[in-house]
């Protein structure tokens, strides 16, 4: 009866450990990186008290950027539990106070709030490892989440192209948030948080925007208002990620990021996928796109992409280098000497007299590619040069089409882009620089050659830009609040009544230019800086005392990489070809025969000198530019680093005693504005009317004369009064 007893027992006890020892080992088989292999089979569900996973992905890009399908790929083929939107109904205040809790709310029982706490859940209980859609790209919430979860989080931000994404948001509200979310007011006020303030106005006028069946978008100015609120929105969020997340921690990829193989290597470096074939890759997630996460143009694009021949791929990633520059900035030696680095002889299409500048509309010989290619490069091509106008994905396309028609040509330089073009050719996998030169050695342009007629274009064509065409450019938020501070003291300039200050001068043209030229690169550097595209300066190379010198401060800029120049090879034969170029005085060095008429006396340092000199003589820009800057440094985010590069070109002692900061007399920017414009004063936003020492000085003693003269009657008209009553007590 006892050994009857006794067995039961012994079973029941071995097989409690067998199921503790799989247990065990089920568990340590879950510690290691899930993302290693991607055929596995997925883990199954563990119990109450598992640990968090290692790595927990949270997609914080805007809706439309393909979150449906990212959130199917990590199921099906990374094995990654997904919820898309399981949060997208939760209560507003819970989140809000989830998200303020960033700074002093620690992860214990007692002090997480509700969302905290349905968030634990589904990482540790529920073992998800991918979340995205709403609240997730909530301003704040992306930093509120790397405090969080400090060692497990990463971030996946999908980029797209500005117009199409508003486009197909508006079409997401019309079908899904007009007829569900909009009547609810939690729903309602969570995607306000998330989307921005324009939501509201869009539950309020859905009617008008979505037309009489709900599914049509109808554009107008309505559209347009809540287009240019949510861009700002979009620009605020994406720097407080970027001012937030550190890049270790943070993806970003453009939403064809599978047709692109350094895209696709940088996805599964981040994400720690084992290499395979690119078009595997390419192809498992084509396969799960969603009809509605992408527009049908760009989804026809992709299909063509993955199904075409091997020609017409090879021809959907032909993308040449790009020099972005402007008009008198030795762009012409610089290309030239990247151009020989690169044995390229391309000349085919481009007008006679032009400089290579192969999508440039107002160099080409055909009027009809000209026409094709004003649709989305400036110039001045067109009567009315408009510098700050964007363009479609589809008329981008259609450029580098027709450019490639004529041959796969490597590199091209164009003076006339903007940081919008900037950042569409850096999606589209282009590699880039900028270079540009100080204003001291650009200005005074010269007229014959049409540099000053660009800088002029641009500063013009800003001011007429309507403020939600400024808000829609990468940094338009900032950039139209420069824009109106400068224009504020432009407009004060030439209301003096006194011109005299003009005499000998560029005027008030000048001015013009320089503004011109600070607003193009303004906003190269800007943008350039917020997707680390290489920016250098023309004097960093042209006034180095060594090839060693030189390329250092190449290699520096980050551009002798892939995604810039090319190889270190490559680099060292641009710097090369560049010390040998510059010591020759051609057309690349502007008005240079009208300078040194004796070409041995020629050398870049003797050039530069020359133009200072000449900038300090015969303009007025300096102290106009010193002013904007200041502000802008004290107004603008990040406008002090933009300063920097655009002001800290590294010229060396030789030309720096020419500046009037340099001179020591006078070392406030407000004097020397307003020593050059205001003798009698001039008011300046910040409220208070600003005058030199010399005005304020003249107008204390003339305060001074009249107050002694006025005691002197004064006193005169009391002795006379006592003198005629002592007269009359006499008499």
């Amino acid at each position: 009866m006892t050994r009857t007893f006794l067995m039961p027992s012994l079973k029941k006890f071995f097989l409690v450990v067998a199921l503790a020892l799989a247990k065990t080992a089920f568990a340590s088989n879950e510690e290691e990186n899930l993302l290693s292999n991607t055929r596995g089979r997925p883990p199954e569900r563990g119990g109450e008290h598992q640990r968090k996973p290692r790595f927990v992905t949270f997609m914080i890009s805007p809706g439309r950027t393909s979150t449906r399908s990212m959130c199917a790929f990590f199921n099906q083929y990374l094995h990654q539990r997904c919820a898309h939107n399981m949060f997208g109904m939760w209560n507003v205040q819970d989140v809000e106070s989830f998200v303020r809790e960033e700074a002093f709310v620690t992860n214990t029982n007692t002090n997480t709030t509700r969302f905290e706490s349905a968030l634990d859940e589904a990482v540790e209980r529920k073992r998800l490892q991918f979340f995205t859609d709403v609240p997730f790209f909530m301003p704040g919430m992306p930093c509120r989440l790397l405090a969080k979860y400090p060692e497990e989080a990463r971030f996946l931000y999908v980029h797209r192209d500005r117009m199409e994404h508003f486009d197909s948001v508006l079409r997401m509200h019309c079908k899904w948030d007009a007829p569900i979310h909009c009547l609810n007011a939690n729903n309602k006020a969570l995607r306000e948080r998330s989307w921005g303030s324009y939501f509201q106005t869009f539950c309020d006028e859905h009617s008008k925007i979505c037309g009489e069946k709900g599914d049509e978008v109808q554009k107008n100015n309505l559209t347009s208002l809540m287009s240019s609120i949510w861009l700002a929105h979009l620009e605020d969020y994406e720097q407080s990620v970027r001012e937030c997340i550190p890049t270790s921690k943070l993806l970003n990829i453009s939403l064809g990021w599978y047709n692109e193989t350094s895209e696709t290597k940088r996805f599964q470096s981040f994400f720690g996928l084992p290499e395979e074939n690119n078009d595997s890759l390419a192809l498992r997630f084509s396969r799960l796109h969603i009809n509605d996460d992408l527009m049908p143009g760009r989804r026809q694009r992709m299909f063509n992409n993955n199904n075409n021949s091997n020609e017409s791929t090879s021809r959907g990633k032909w993308r040449p280098l790009i020099m972005l520059t402007g008009p008198e900035q030795s762009s012409t030696l610089v290309s030239g000497a990247i151009r020989k680095a690169l044995n390229e002889t391309f000349e085919v299409g481009i007008s006679e007299g032009c400089p290579m500048e192969l999508i440039n509309p107002a160099c080409q010989t055909s009027k009809r590619r000209a026409e094709l290619y004003a649709k989305c490069i400036p110039s001045l091509y067109r009567q009315k040069a408009e510098m700050w106008n964007t363009c479609s994905s589809s008329d981008l396309e259609n450029v580098f089409h027709e450019a490639q028609n004529l041959g796969s040509w490597k590199f091209t330089k164009d003076v006339h882009l903007n940081g919008w073009h900037l950042k569409t050719l850096y999606k589209r996998g282009h590699p880039l620089f900028v270079v540009f030169r100080k204003p001291e050695h650009t200005f005074p342009a010269s007229r014959d050659r049409g540099g000053g007629g660009i800088h002029f274009a641009f500063w013009r064509s800003l001011i007429s830009t309507t403020p939600e065409n400024v808000r829609m450019l990468p940094a338009g938020a900032d950039l139209l609040r420069l824009r109106n501070y400068a224009k504020y003291v432009f407009d004060a300039i030439v209301k003096q009544r006194d011109h005299h200050i003009f005499a000998g001068t560029t005027g008030i043209r000048g001015i013009q230019e320089c503004l011109g030229h600070f607003f193009h690169f303004w906003h190269l550097i800007t943008v350039a800086k917020s997707l680390n595209v290489p920016v250098f300066s023309v004097e960093s190379l042209l006034l180095s005392n060594s090839r060693d010198e030189a390329l250092i401060a190449l290699k520096a800029s980050g551009a002798c990489t892939s995604s810039s120049i090319g190889s270190a090879e490559t680099c060292e034969a641009f710097v090369d070809n560049l010390r040998e170029m510059q010591s020759v005085p051609t057309w690349m060095h502007v008005n240079v025969t009208e300078i040194f008429k004796d070409a041995s006396s020629f050398s870049s340092v003797s050039l530069l000198l020359d133009r200072e000199k000449k900038y300090y003589e015969r303009t007025k820009c300096a102290p106009v530019l010193s002013t904007v800057t200041s502000w802008c440094r004290d107004n603008v985010r990040n406008c002090a680093t933009v300063s920097d590069v655009y002001s800290g070109a590294t010229v060396g002692t030789t030309l720096d005693y020419l500046s009037p900061l340099k001179q020591g007399g006078v070392t406030n920017i407000d004097e020397i504005f307003n020593r050059t414009f205001s003798p009698r004063g001039l008011l300046l936003p910040g409220g208070e009317e600003k005058r030199t020492t010399e005005a304020k000085r003249l107008q204390d003693s003339v305060v001074y004369l009249a107050v002694l003269v006025g005691s002197f009657f004064a006193l005169a008209g009391v002795a006379r009064f006592f003198r005629s009553r002592k007269s009359r007590e006499v008499a």
